[in-house]
């Protein structure tokens, strides 16, 4: 049993190595984003139809939306034991926003990243291929390949990073969406979340046929049930919705604001959170100019107890 712990400790301490670094005061990850033209909020009812059959290269712009996966044969899950697992995909927007000829430009969002692309595509007698270029001056810009059979629904294809990274080749199968804010947007329960950058250990003795052993408990900051009846979009919350809940609770409950905004996240925990949820799209990097004034004084509300909350840890493998 100690010899169990102790892995699991190791392969949590990894994972956290790899996790972005954050302030150990509340910060709002939405106040930090970057201002420039990379952020800009896209309006994507003019991009094209939701799920539509792709008959000829105008039905390609839009919104492609789906699961960003490693293609490196067998990889190691960044961080597993029995109630943790990631298998290193993101959820991805590859927006195609411009078709002129054999050119094309648009912009991918995934894990936080904003990267305009442009590049050429061809009109082949049974399917459309595109070959699409990032500018190359982001340590994880690459190119990608792509073919979209017509008449069908489903573009799919391959992206190689220009320079050496961990995860260098991914592969993806995505689905036209029209992105639609909905202030009534609820949590779906399809996964737990679970920080494991916040780590609580703890050593304790257990009696077993006449000896004692020394074992080691883990902890993760986590969330409650309460996330799922608690809407800070389409009402203003009060002292009584947010005295009881724990520091986890206030977190996704205010970042659920920015999912229903479709926010991409950097921060590792919440982005796995939230790409679990099936009507999550990451279409911005830049929601603050459509957040609404209740959403605002949420925010600020949430914020406030966040600061001074109880953070909440959930034991697992035990």
């Amino acid at each position: 049993m100690k010899i169990f712990y102790a892995i699991c400790l190791m392969i949590l301490m990894i994972g956290c190595s790899e996790q972005i670094k954050n302030d150990k005061k509340i910060q709002d990850e939405v106040q930090s984003s970057p201002s420039d033209s990379s952020s800009k909020s896209y309006n994507s009812e003019s991009l094209g139809n939701n799920n539509v059959i792709i008959k000829n290269k105008e039905n390609l712009i839009g919104n492609w939306v789906g699961w960003f996966e490693s293609d490196m044969g067998n990889q190691d899950n960044d961080l597993a034991n029995e109630a943790i697992y990631w298998g290193r995909e993101n959820k991805i927007t590859i927006s195609i926003e411009e078709i002129e000829g054999g050119n094309v430009k648009g912009h991918s969002i995934v894990a936080g990243n904003y990267r305009p692309f442009s590049g050429t595509i061809s009109d082949l007698e049974t399917e459309f291929t595109l070959e699409l270029k990032e500018p190359g001056d982001n340590q994880y810009d690459g190119s990608f390949q792509i073919s979209m059979e017509k008449n069908q629904k489903i573009l799919s294809g391959k992206w190689k990073a220009y320079k050496s990274i961990q995860i260098n080749k991914r592969k993806y199968e995505l689905t036209k969406k029209i992105f639609e804010y909905n202030p009534n947007q609820e949590l779906e329960n399809s996964s737990s979340y679970v920080d494991w950058t916040k780590l609580k250990t703890e050593k304790f003795k257990e009696e077993y046929e006449g000896e004692i052993f020394e074992s080691i408990s883990t902890s993760f900051s986590t969330a409650t049930d309460s996330i799922y009846s608690i809407n800070a979009s389409n009402r203003m919350l009060s002292k009584n919705d947010l005295e009881n809940l724990k520091k986890g609770d206030l977190l996704i409950i205010r970042n659920t604001i920015y999912a229903r905004h479709g926010f991409s996240f950097k921060n590792r925990p919440l982005r796995i959170f939230f790409d679990a949820q099936e009507w999550y799209m990451p279409v911005n990097m830049n929601i603050k100019p459509q957040l609404t004034e209740i959403e605002k004084k949420n925010i600020q509300l949430l914020l406030k107890y966040e600061k001074n909350s109880i953070e909440y840890y959930d034991s697992f493998g035990r």
